[in-house]
């Protein structure tokens, strides 16, 4: 089936135009975008040549409403929307984010990530969850997602206390059924709690770094059980939907992981062309760690081991130094700034033009929604606009309207290495794209520009449809392939069951390893590190 848009506001965020909106006609067949051009110059199918265009519209289908669609008249195969009152942008890309965290929002405040972790990522005593349930929050979080306008996420899924290959496959499931474009991780670390922590030897008592060491299996034996587990992981679920849903391989971060461990992961990411997800310097304390480990910068050391590649997709990188923005802006990885969420847990803030004019691709990520507390991407789009007017009196180095939207939509593409097929409005990407009905929404009323307005006026309540891959996922608000209230209903009963002894779990974290980590905290705190020289 062909679907033409007449006479639509566009933004394709390609090279020519970038967010520059024009008034436009696009044309989607099954689920590859055919044609995009200016009003007139895309001819239906069938037809030879375009319809004229009026005032009010393509001729052909004048008299119907905005949104209203027909059948073209010479091919009955071409659905035609008239589109004079719709507003069509590429669909956006969470290049961040964490399926796990669904069951937690709402459940911290005021606590930086050290002890925020205790909340949500407790290090010991995690009950997992049954696969019904990873499928069921796995659901909620691309719903969230898809009413949003984000078409695309990278889910660094995080599951506790291990993935296996039954919840692996609950989350593929959950994105195949919804019809969202994903990316989903499968997660390790291999460094003992204690081990991951500057001045440990000094601040921890013996005992306690003794049994955080014994509870982490070898390390070799969990390299070798994380590359079979992948190994299998691709073969059964990356790919899957035609392509839609890839696998993604993801050491936590360099402090949590040996160097053995980093080298497995770039070489399974080598071997099967997909992504390599780390989280990278999101504070201080971990920028503090890395030099006692290293004798350098964290940044410094995996260019060393050579992991900064394009398939290299890097979350935060806040805790940066001059030599550290300029390595990162050499070099092709993707850089993923999570404004939200930094910015909930006090992690400090990124080197946006920094990291732009050093040449780095930027994206955005909302992290999780116990750290945001939501899947918004088009907040975190705000957030990413407003927050870097602190950094500095220089309002010029501000970021601009399109750097953001660039970040949003082709920096996420990067992000998830799917940078020729989607993140902007092009012939031959596929047909991933959020349509705004502009007729009654009063963020784009007066319309005085339409992309600012779209950064710093829109909420996701003026989303009329979202296609992905072709498909309208979403329809008048609607999700079109899920019985959204019974999937909620069901979520709110297992979820309650759950978060009643991960309570208890949390509980007994914050008794056995809160203070000390708050004294690690406060040291670090109280000191001044290399790392600082970067600007904001």
């Amino acid at each position: 089936m062909k679907t033409l848009w007449r006479n639509a506001l566009l933004m394709t965020m390609d090279d020519a135009r970038s967010s520059a909106v024009f008034r436009g006609d696009l044309l989607v067949d099954g689920d590859t975008i055919v044609a995009v051009g200016d009003r007139g110059t895309v001819v239906a199918p069938g037809t030879a040549t375009a319809a004229t265009a009026t005032a009010d519209g393509p001729a052909r289908i004048a008299s119907a409403a905005p949104g209203a669609s027909t059948a073209s008249d010479a091919n009955p195969d071409c659905e035609v929307v008239d589109a004079t009152g719709l507003l069509i942008v590429p669909g956006l890309v969470n290049a961040h984010m964490h399926s796990w965290e669904s069951l937690f929002r709402g459940t911290s405040e005021r606590l930086p990530l050290e002890l925020w972790t205790l909340e949500t990522y407790p290090i010991s005593g995690v009950a997992p969850m049954s696969p019904r349930l990873v499928y069921l929050r796995t659901l909620v979080a691309a719903m969230d997602s898809l009413k949003g306008g984000t078409t695309a996420v990278l889910d660094d899924v995080g599951e506790l206390p291990a993935q296996t290959e039954e919840t692996l496959a609950a989350v593929f499931d959950a994105y195949d059924d919804i019809g969202i474009r994903a990316t989903c991780t499968g997660g390790i670390a291999d460094v003992a709690f204690a081990d991951r922590l500057p001045f440990s030897t000094e601040l921890l008592s013996a005992e306690g770094i003794a049994a955080s060491r014994r509870a982490m299996p070898p390390s070799r034996q969990l390299i070798d059980a994380f590359v079979d587990f992948s190994e299998r992981a691709f073969r059964t679920q990356h790919g899957r939907a035609g392509g839609r849903l890839s696998y993604a391989i993801a050491p936590s971060a360099p402090q949590r992981s040996t160097d053995e461990l980093l080298l497995a992961a770039d070489d399974l990411s080598r071997q099967h062309g997909s992504v390599l997800h780390l989280h990278l310097l999101e504070t201080r304390l971990q920028a503090v760690m890395g030099r006692e480990r290293y004798g350098t910068t964290i940044v410094e050391h995996l260019r060393t081991l050579g992991l900064l590649t394009d398939r290299t997709a890097l979350a935060h990188a806040i805790w940066l130094g001059a030599g550290d923005i300029r390595m990162l802006g050499e070099s092709p990885a993707t850089i993923i700034h999570n404004p939200v969420s930094n910015l909930k847990l006090g992690s400090g803030v990124f080197a946006w033009r920094g990291l732009h004019d050093a040449g780095a691709t930027v994206a955005l990520g909302t992290d999780g929604t116990a750290s945001n507390d939501s899947l918004r991407m088009l907040d975190t789009v705000r957030s990413a606009a407003l927050l870097h007017t602190v950094s500095g009196p220089d309002f010029a180095a501000w970021p601009s309207t399109d750097e953001v939207l660039r970040a949003a939509t082709r920096g996420g593409a990067a992000a998830v290495h799917q940078a020729e097929t989607i993140g902007s409005l092009e012939v031959g990407k596929r047909a991933d794209f959020v349509v705004f009905d502009l007729t009654l929404s009063t963020n784009f009323t007066p319309l005085n520009d339409a992309a600012r307005q779209l950064v710093f006026s829109e909420n996701g309540s003026s989303i009329a449809e979202v296609w992905v891959n072709g498909e309208r996922v979403v329809e008048n608000g609607r999700l079109t392939r899920i019985d959204e209230r019974a999937v909620l209903a069901e979520f709110r009963e297992l979820a309650a069951e759950y978060l009643a002894g991960h309570r208890q779990t949390v509980a007994q974290n914050r008794g056995a390893y809160s203070e000390a980590i708050t004294r690690v905290y406060d040291r670090v705190q109280q000191g001044s590190w290399p790392e600082e020289e970067g600007s904001r």
